[in-house]
């Protein structure tokens, strides 16, 4: 798996937040955050403006509960509403890698990110990201692609 250092630069993106989600949450909560992400864009009259992300925040130490935000990035802020906040995906230095397949295997990119940070005695912010780059609505499952983004202080 290439793993690299990286500078993300940020994009601003429409938001939705959920707390203590457990991994076999994510699926669900997922699904229906995005859903509802992109009918509030799709109200206000706007497309998304890039990758969609999801960001694991204040884990707990097994990694088994996290706070997430659901984010799609769009070309020009929109007004707030309810649910619906702006923010912006991760500014600054990271290490990444691209994963190809189903969502639900994706842990060796983490633990290989991990390892790598470890390895090259680089500290971690505390905060994750996914880039769903391929949309699974016409993207074979075997075929999708998603940047995963740690942070790096």
């Amino acid at each position: 798996m290439k793993i690299e250092v990286t500078n993300q630069v940020p994009q601003i993106a429409v938001a939705i937040k959920k707390t203590a989600v457990s991994m076999e949450q994510i699926a669900e909560v997922s699904t229906q955050g995005y859903t509802r992400l992109m009918g509030y864009i799709a109200e206000q009259g706007k497309e998304m403006a890039g990758a969609p992300y999801l960001a694991y925040m204040n884990g707990n130490e097994d990694f088994s509960l996290f706070d997430v935000e659901l984010g799609i990035p769009v070309s020009e802020a929109v007004p707030a509403q309810g649910e619906f906040y702006m923010s912006q995906s991760y500014e600054g230095k990271a290490i990444a890698t691209t994963y190809k397949g189903p969502y639900k295997d994706i842990e060796p990119a983490y633990v290989a990110l991990m390892e790598y940070a470890a390895k090259n005695s680089l500290e971690l912010a505390g905060t994750y990201y996914d880039y769903y780059i391929s949309n699974p609505a016409d993207t074979p499952e075997s075929e999708l692609l998603t940047q995963v983004v740690f942070p790096i202080k």
